[in-house]
C-alpha cells in the first residue's frame, strides 16, 4: 500500500447498532492470533474431526485458522453415480441456513468453534449466499433430498426455501432465467452476476429482505465465535450488494477477538485475465482469493519457467497479484486441483508440490492458504464415506511415527506433511521479517528472513545449489526444516552452521528445499535483539509531498560535518555521516511496504539501501522508508506528531543525538517511480515552538535531533515542534 493508494479508495461507513466506523480495510485484517497468519481448508474434514486436529496438531504448527466447508443444510441425493458416492459438490447448494450438514449439526459446530478458539485457531466459514440449488430440485423425488429437516421445491416458478423462507420473487428470475454463457465470463458482468450459475437459483442480495435472511444467518455464526468467511462466487454477487450485506453483520465477539473488531472476509473471486469482472473491484470490502498466484507459482514448480524469477512475486508481478493486505494465496484449492489436467501444483504432483508450498510459506507476500485434500480419482468424488443410503464422512486416521495421514483412510492431509507442517512453524517464527539477502539463479532462488530464517530452493534436477550467503542469522547451529527438525536438542536432518559474521554455506539437493530458523536452533532460540541505548532520542520527520498512486518517499541524510561522506553502497558502518538511527514510527499492518523497507535500516545516511536492508516483495527501498500521514484520527493513515493535515510522509525514530552537529543534522527527499531527490532548499530560520537557525548552510532540509521537523519538498520553509 504505497502513496495515494491510501487517499483514493472510498471508505465505507458500517452501523452496528451504536458502532460507527469508517475504514475502508475493516475486512481485511486477519482476527487470528498475530504470530499464525496462516489458513489451512480442512475440506469436507467433519466439525468433530476439526476440533480435535486444532488441539492435538495445527495449534503447535503455526495454523492460525481453517477455513471449513459450508455448514448450512444443503441438498443431497440417493441415486448419484448409482448409489454409490454423494459429490462434494452438494456443499455448495443451499437448501437453508441450518447447521445441518454432512460435516455434523450445530451442536458439534458449535463445540468445534469453541474448542478451536480456546487453543488459539480460528474458524472461516465458507458461506454460500450467491445461489441455492439447481433449479428442477425438489425434495422427494427422484432421490431428492437434504442433510437436514427442511423441505424445498426448487422447480421452475415455485422456487420454494420454507427453512430459509425464500421464494421465487427473491430470486434475479425476472432479470434473468437462463444459465450464465461460457461468452458471458468475458463479455458481461451484469450476466455473470444475475444469471444462474450452472443451473443454480441465483438470489438477489440488493433486496432488503435476502440480505435480512443472510444477516441472520451470518450472525449466528458471528454469535458462535467464528471469526470470518469465504464467500463463495464472489465474482457472481455485485460489490455494493455485498458491501450493504455485510454492513448489516455484527463485529465479532469481543470476549474473544478483543473490541470492535470486523470479521475477516475474503471473497472468491477468479480473474485472471480477460474478465468482466475484476478482482480489484471487491477490495473496498475484503480480500479476494489469488488465483493468479498459485498459477505462477505452479508453472516454475512444474519447470515450465524459471523459479528463480520469483523474486519479484508480489503487487505488480504478472497479471492480477495485487497488494499485499487484498490477497489471499494458495497454490491449490478444491476446485482447480481437480481441473482436467489440473493448472495448478497438486499433492499428485509429489515433490513439486512441496516446493511450491514450501516457497508459499516462505515468502512473505499475502496471506497464505494450505490445501488439505482428501484421495480422489474422478472429478465429483465425495470425501471418505460410509455406504448409502446417507454416504457418512469417515474421520481420518493417523500414523503415529510421522502424524501424517493414513493413506489406506482415504485422506490426503498435506498440511501435515513433514515438509509442509515444518515450513508451516518456518512461516510462523518468521512473520513478520522482510525477506532481504535475495539470491536467485536458473531454477532456485534464497533469501532470508531478516534475523529469523533462511530459505533456499533448487528445483534443478541434476545439480546442487551452492550458497556461501549471508543468512542475517545470530551465529549457532540450526536444523533444516525440510529434510528434519529439532528434537531434543538434535538435528533429525541437515544441520547448518551459521557463523560469527551470520553467514554460511548451503547445498540445496535437486528438487529440494534447506530452511532454517531462530526456532530450530541447537540450544535453543537467540536472545532478542539489544534496544537502542536510553541516550538516544526519539526523532519525528514530517515531509509534506503530493504523490501519486504507488508512489513511496524516502529520506536520505546524516552530519557531513563530521567527514567527507562516503557515496556508498553498503558503507554505512564505516561513513562518518551516517547517523544510527532506530524505528518506531507505530503503522497498522496496511503499511506492509514500511514494515519491510523499515527492518534492519540501522542508519539515516546519503547512500540508500543499506546491504541487507528488508525489502518489499523483492523490491529493494531507496533509503529510510516514511509513511503516508494525516491529522484525521478517524483515518486509518492517522499519526499523533501529524498536526498538519494530508499529504505529510512521516517517520519516526530513535537517533544518536551524539553523532549530529550541535544537535542538527541534514536530511532530503528521495520518491520513486524514477522521480529522485528532492529539488535543493535554501533554509533559514524554522518556526515552531523549539524553532531556531541551523548553525551551518547547506542546500539540504536541516532538522534537530529530539523534536518534531517539518518540512516541504523543495521549500525553504521550516518547523521545529517540541515533542
Amino acid at each position: 500500500m504505497a502513496g495515494l493508494t491510501l487517499q483514493v479508495i472510498v471508505g465505507l461507513v458500517f452501523l452496528h447498532g451504536s458502532v460507527q466506523e469508517d475504514n475502508p480495510y475493516a475486512y481485511d485484517k486477519p482476527t487470528f492470533l498475530s504470530d499464525r497468519n496462516l489458513i489451512v481448508h480442512l475440506f469436507e474434514w467433519k466439525w468433530t474431526d476439526i476440533a480435535a486436529e486444532c488441539e492435538n496438531f495445527l495449534q503447535n504448527y503455526g495454523y492460525g485458522a481453517v477455513q471449513v466447508s459450508p455448514p448450512m443444510e444443503h441438498i443431497t441425493f440417493t441415486n448419484y453415480n448409482n448409489g454409490n458416492d454423494l459429490p462434494w459438490w452438494v456443499r455448495y447448494q443451499p437448501v437453508s441456513y441450518k447447521l445441518s450438514s454432512r460435516s455434523g449439526n450445530e451442536a458439534e459446530f458449535t463445540d468445534m468453534v469453541n474448542r478451536c478458539n480456546k487453543v488459539g485457531v480460528r474458524i472461516i466459514v465458507d458461506v454460500v449466499l450467491n445461489h441455492m440449488v439447481g433449479i428442477g430440485q425438489k425434495k422427494g423425488v427422484n432421490g431428492v433430498g437434504s442433510s437436514g429437516d427442511s423441505d424445498f421445491d426448487a422447480t421452475a416458478g415455485i422456487e420454494t426455501f420454507p427453512g430459509v423462507g425464500f421464494g421465487a420473487g427473491d430470486t434475479h428470475d425476472k432479470e434473468c432465467d437462463h444459465d450464465i454463457q461460457d461468452s458471458d465470463y468475458q463479455n458481461s458482468a451484469y450476466n455473470v452476476k444475475m444469471c444462474r450459475l450452472s443451473g443454480l437459483i441465483d438470489l438477489n442480495q440488493n433486496s432488503t429482505y435476502v440480505q435480512g435472511k443472510m444477516q441472520d444467518y451470518l450472525n449466528h455464526l458471528i454469535t458462535l465465535g467464528v471469526a470470518g468467511f469465504r464467500a463463495d462466487a464472489g465474482k457472481h454477487m455485485w460489490p455494493n450488494d455485498l458491501k450493504n450485506l455485510f454492513a448489516g453483520v455484527n463485529n465479532v465477539r469481543s470476549d474473544i477477538f478483543g473490541p470492535n473488531q470486523r470479521p475477516f472476509i475474503f471473497y472468491e473471486v477468479i480473474d485472471q485475465g480477460g474478465e468482466a469482472v475484476h478482482a480489484a473491484d471487491y477490495i473496498e470490502i475484503g480480500r479476494y482469493t489469488n488465483f493468479n498466484f498459485g498459477a505462477a507459482v505452479s508453472t516454475a514448480a512444474k519447470k515450465n519457467s524459471n523459479f528463480g524469477g520469483l523474486t519479484k512475486l508480489g503487487p505488480g508481478y504478472g497479471y492480477g497479484n495485487l497488494d499485499d493486505i487484498y490477497v489471499v494465496n494458495f497454490i491449490d484449492n478444491h476446485d482447480n486441483q481437480r481441473s482436467i489436467p489440473p493448472n495448478v501444483a497438486i499433492y499428485k504432483d509429489g515433490s513439486a508440490y512441496k516446493l511450491a508450498v514450501g516457497f508459499m510459506l516462505a515468502w512473505p507476500y499475502g496471506l497464505p492458504r494450505v490445501m488439505s485434500s482428501y484421495y480422489f480419482d474422478t472429478h465429483d468424488q465425495g470425501p471418505p464415506h460410509m455406504s448409502g443410503p446417507y454416504f457418512n464422512t469417515t474421520s481420518p486416521t493417523f500414523d503415529s511415527s510421522n502424524q501424517t495421514c493414513q493413506q489406506s483412510s482415504g485422506w490426503v492431509c498435506e498440511h501435515r506433511w513433514p515438509e509442509i507442517r515444518n515450513l508451516a512453524k518456518f512461516h510462523q517464527t518468521t512473520t513478520g521479517a522482510a525477506a532481504t539477502a535475495i539470491t536467485s539463479g536458473n531454477n532456485a532462488l534464497a533469501f532470508a528472513r531478516s534475523g529469523k530464517g533462511y530459505f533456499a530452493l533448487n528445483n534443478n534436477n541434476n545439480v546442487n545449489f551452492n550458497l556461501n550467503t549471508q543468512t542475517t542469522l545470530p551465529a549457532g547451529t540450526y536444523c533444516d526444516v525440510y529434510s528434519g527438525e529439532l528434537v531434543n536438542n538434535q538435528c533429525t536432518g541437515t544441520q547448518i552452521i551459521v557463523g560469527s559474521d551470520g553467514k554460511a554455506s548451503i547445498s540445496v539437493l535437486p528438487n529440494s528445499i534447506v530452511a532454517i530458523h531462530i526456532g530450530a536452533r541447537i540450544g535453543g532460540p537467540p536472545p532478542d535483539p539489544t534496544p537502542p541505548p536510553s541516550s538516544w532520542q526519539t526523532t519525528v520527520i514530517l515531509l509534506h509531498r503530493v504523490t501519486e498512486p504507488g508512489q513511496d518517499i524516502f529520506i536520505r541524510g546524516g552530519n557531513d560535518k563530521n567527514g567527507a561522506c562516503k557515496a556508498g553502497p553498503y558503507m554505512q558502518s564505516t561513513d562518518p555521516c551516517a547517523i544510527q538511527i532506530a524505528h518506531t514510527t507505530n503503522v497498522s499492518f496496511i503499511f506492509v511496504e514500511y514494515l519491510s523497507w523499515s527492518q534492519s535500516d540501522s542508519y539515516l545516511d546519503f547512500e540508500g539501501a543499506e546491504q541487507y536492508q528488508g525489502t518489499h516483495d523483492g523490491q529493494a527501498p531507496l533509503g529510510t522508508p516514511t509513511v503516508y500521514s494525516t491529522n484525521d484520527p478517524q483515518a486509518p493513515e492517522y499519526q499523533p506528531y501529524n498536526t498538519y493535515g494530508p499529504g505529510y510522509w512521516l517517520v519516526q525514530f530513535k537517533m544518536d543525538c551524539s553523532k549530529t552537529y550541535n544537535g542538527w543534522f541534514e536530511l532530503k527527499g528521495y520518491e520513486d517511480q524514477n522521480v529522485g531527490w528532492e529539488p535543493d532548499v535554501s533554509q533559514g530560520s524554522c518556526s515552531g515552538t523549539a524553532g531556531g537557525t541551523a548553525p551551518f548552510k547547506t542546500n539540504n532540509h536541516v532538522a534537530k535531533c529530539g523534536y518534531v521537523n517539518v518540512f516541504d519538498w523543495g521549500a525553504n520553509s521550516c518547523t521545529i515542534n517540541n515533542l
